[in-house]
């Protein structure tokens, strides 16, 4: 699995507002171009499943498999025999809290995606952590 983790002084409560809104992560964050949660229960919840766009990956329908207001979510989306799992958390460190995000491919094809996208998916997540961070200690 490929993790970041950026440490910001922003409360829990502030980073989940950004982390945890993924409806917003369009307006918010450059990596993605739009979030549209389609079914499942509303408000989000595990089984909430959202279309994801970002630039330059194909469209993709993710779910959320867990959630926990305030701390973390874990969501999967599956596309041409690749399950991507993104792993979106919040953590105390000693001087405040990080925000730590996380990837991970499996499935027949993750072999061949793994090289093609890694460093691509390093620098997004680094930019969301980096952004989540930074709108947090804003608010």
């Amino acid at each position: 699995m490929m993790q970041i983790s950026e440490s910001c002084s922003a409360s829990p409560d502030r980073l989940w507002k950004y982390l945890g809104d993924v409806e917003h992560w369009g307006d918010n964050l450059p990596t993605f171009e739009s979030v549209r949660h389609i079914d499942g229960p509303n408000p989000t919840d595990v089984g909430s499943r959202f279309e994801v766009r970002q630039p330059g990956l194909a469209k993709a329908t993710y779910e959320i498999t867990r959630w926990e207001p305030g701390h973390g979510f874990t969501w999967v989306g599956r596309v041409s025999g690749v399950a991507t799992t993104g792993i979106h958390d919040i953590e105390p460190d000693g001087a405040g809290n990080q925000v730590r995000l996380g990837i991970e491919w499996s499935g027949p094809l993750a072999w061949a995606v793994r090289p093609l996208i890694s460093a691509k998916a390093r620098r997004m997540m680094q930019s969301e952590g980096e952004t989540i961070a930074r709108l947090a200690e804003q608010d």
